[in-house]
């Protein structure tokens, strides 16, 4: 794993949170991130994935768009109001409603690190959380967290 990927408590291994409603999609992305190291905690939809964020704390969250319940644009609402200092992670957004025009009408998705549209391939999805990481690291380094 790269150095700029571990965390500052060197006992643990990244934590990942995956939201999304199917069961399939929730193993097969756990799968793919464990394999390279990740500790990944799945929720059923946005209201868990919420209180798991507000419990503990996450090195990443990947979330779907739809969702019973509270949603994946009301989970990045609710997570982008969060202090980075409380521990609001990055945020991944996966999706098959993904097209060129969607960030564009759904501002809330401007939170997101990352937009990745389904079907996912598995060395787009470790790509993508080594730079959504990375940047965030980056910004803890260097202080160049936009809010607090």
């Amino acid at each position: 794993m790269p150095a700029e990927l571990k965390p500052v408590n060197q006992l643990r291994q990244p934590r990942v949170l995956i939201a999304d409603d199917a069961s399939g999609m929730r193993t097969y992305l756990r799968l793919i991130l464990e394999s390279a190291g990740f500790d990944c905690v799945e929720a059923a939809d946005g209201g868990e994935a919420f209180d798991e964020i507000l419990a503990r704390r996450y090195d990443l969250l990947i979330t779907d768009l739809e969702m019973p319940g509270m949603d994946g644009i009301q989970l990045l609402s609710a997570v982008s109001l969060l202090p980075i200092a409380r521990g609001r992670p990055p945020v991944i957004v996966v999706s098959a409603l993904l097209d060129e025009t969607l960030a564009e009408r759904r501002p809330e998705l401007r939170a997101a690190g990352a937009l990745l549209a389904k079907p996912i391939q598995p060395a787009d999805l470790l790509k993508t959380v080594h730079k959504v990481m990375s940047l965030r690291a980056g910004c803890r380094q260097t202080g160049g967290a936009r809010d607090s």
